[in-house]
């Protein structure tokens, strides 16, 4: 009996010797197994997760393309010992060429394309480009995401700008600060991996040279500056300076250097802008340069001195006719005065805004007369350079007025004292005359409009003051029913 007893001993010992056997067999086939597994995941691009349970090995994670997936299915089936392998990759589709756009502006990274990793688009996203990019598989080696991620800093340390990434070319636009910065970016780029080739193209907010600007003004279209302005004056700043409310600007801002300020000659100008068509006023290192354009009726050989003399030397001078092609009949609205004109005969007329009658007619002439001295050149009846403003004036009263029926009107022609009654009351008719030309060059009916010469007969000022004798030096309307 003991010997069977000890035979049923050793039988159990026998079999819980190969049960322990088996599982510590197991244990390091599987720990075995899981080793393999571990060297073929770290291999994988995205870094695959491999699970073992016994024999079978369960794969999973990010495979780098399709040639990837079978290049990691492989290497696991062929691990000795494993029994199953299950596939649950999420396989990258291949792009080509791969392809990122950013865009650096107001400061914000806006970016849209590829990236080639996790650990990249982690990157990126401190960056700022934390959207807008998609995993993909095709990138041209390991160093692109780096290479990208150092092309992307660059592009931040401009004032704005655009990179595109195609393959291993990098092209990158955009404005920076000054020339220094722009060098720390193009040096940036040198950085980039062998290989690898930025192409940079950068204007800046201030290349170093000199403020040089020019500013232009159309009677029917307004001003606007070009250019480069210097620091600390705005196109806001010469717009002020010329009276207008507004002026368009495609002019940089300096920045280098000291403030600048608006040259004082400009302030001149601003009672010019009502009598020109066009005017250019170009500023540079080496001075200052004005062209003005005048419309039909200008006496430039007058205007200029005229204009020299606002100018005090501060800017060199040019004068030309400017002929419209617009037709009769056509409006405009004045830059500067505001006010409606119309095109009569080759003028631009200001388009009365009054009901006419002999009442508003008297007016509306005398206020044209007060605020326009019709003046002539000193001892002849040639108009003065400035007076074309006030007979453009006039004749868009009278134009209005006499081609009612019943009205006409008569321009007298008045002198001071000085000199004989005889060469006064001749001269005053001669300037009547001139007047009454101009009018009816401008389209005022030639028959309703008479020239007469007073001399000194009708004084209205002390002949005894040089004010009294500015005053009696005058150009009248009567009006005639």
């Amino acid at each position: 009996m003991r010997f069977g007893v000890g035979l049923a001993i050793l039988g159990v010992g026998v079999v819980g010797l190969g049960w322990w056997a088996q599982a510590e067999y197991a244990t390091h086939m599987q720990e075995a197994l899981g080793h393999s597994a571990q060297d073929i995941a770290d291999g994988s691009v995205h870094g695959v997760h491999a699970m073992v349970e016994g024999r079978d090995i369960r794969i999973s994670g990010l495979a780098d393309g399709p040639a990837e997936r079978d290049r990691l299915i492989a290497g696991f089936a062929g691990i000795r010992g494993r029994r199953v392998v299950t596939d649950s990759l999420e396989v990258l589709p291949v792009v080509a060429p791969f392809e990122m756009t950013a865009i650096w502006l107001d400061g914000a990274l806006a970016a849209q394309g590829y990236v080639p990793n996790q650990a990249s688009q982690a990157v990126f996203a401190e960056l700022g480009a934390a959207e807008g990019l998609t995993l993909a598989a095709g990138a041209p080696d390991a160093q692109w995401g780096p290479a990208a991620a150092l092309a992307l800093a660059a592009l931040r340390e401009l004032e704005g700008g655009q990179l595109e990434i195609t393959d291993r070319r990098m092209s990158m636009v955009g404005v920076a600060r000054t020339p220094a910065e722009g060098e720390a970016v193009r040096a940036a780029l040198d950085a980039l991996p062998d290989g690898y080739q930025a192409d940079l193209g950068v204007s800046y907010l201030d290349d170093g040279t000199p403020a040089s600007y020019s500013m232009r003004y159309m009677a029917g279209a307004g001003a606007w500056v070009e250019g480069k302005l210097p620091p600390g004056v705005s196109a806001l700043d010469l717009a002020d300076a010329l009276g207008l409310d507004t002026i368009d600007n495609s002019a940089t801002q300096g920045i280098l250097g000291d403030d600048g300020s608006v040259p004082a000659f400009m302030a001149a100008l601003q009672p010019w802008l009502s009598e020109v068509e066009t005017l250019d006023v170009a500023i540079s290192p080496d001075g200052a340069d004005v062209q003005a354009g005048f419309g039909a009726g200008a006496d430039l050989d007058l205007l200029r001195p005229a204009l020299e003399a606002d100018l005090a030397g501060s800017a060199s001078v040019s004068l030309q006719a400017v002929a419209s092609d617009a037709e009769d009949g056509t409006e405009r609205a004045n830059f500067a005065t505001g006010l409606t004109e119309v095109m009569r005969g080759g003028y631009w007329l200001t388009q009365p805004m009054f009901v006419v009658s002999a009442d508003t007619c008297e007016a509306e002439a005398e206020t044209v007369l007060r605020d326009h001295q019709i003046a002539f050149v000193t001892g002849s009846a040639r108009l003065d350079g400035r007076a074309r403003t006030g007979v453009n004036a006039l004749a868009a009263v009278l134009g209005a007025c006499l081609s009612q029926d019943g009205l006409q009107a008569e321009i007298g022609g008045h002198t001071d004292s000085t000199g004989s009654a005889d060469t006064n009351l001749a001269l005053s008719l001669a300037r009547a005359e001139a007047v009454r030309a101009a009018l009816l060059a401008r389209g005022v009916p030639e028959a309703a409009l008479s020239a007469q010469g007073y001399g000194a007969s009708e004084p209205i000022a002390d002949n005894e003051t040089e004010e009294g004798r500015a005053a009696n030096r005058r150009t009248a309307v009567r009006w005639i029913e």
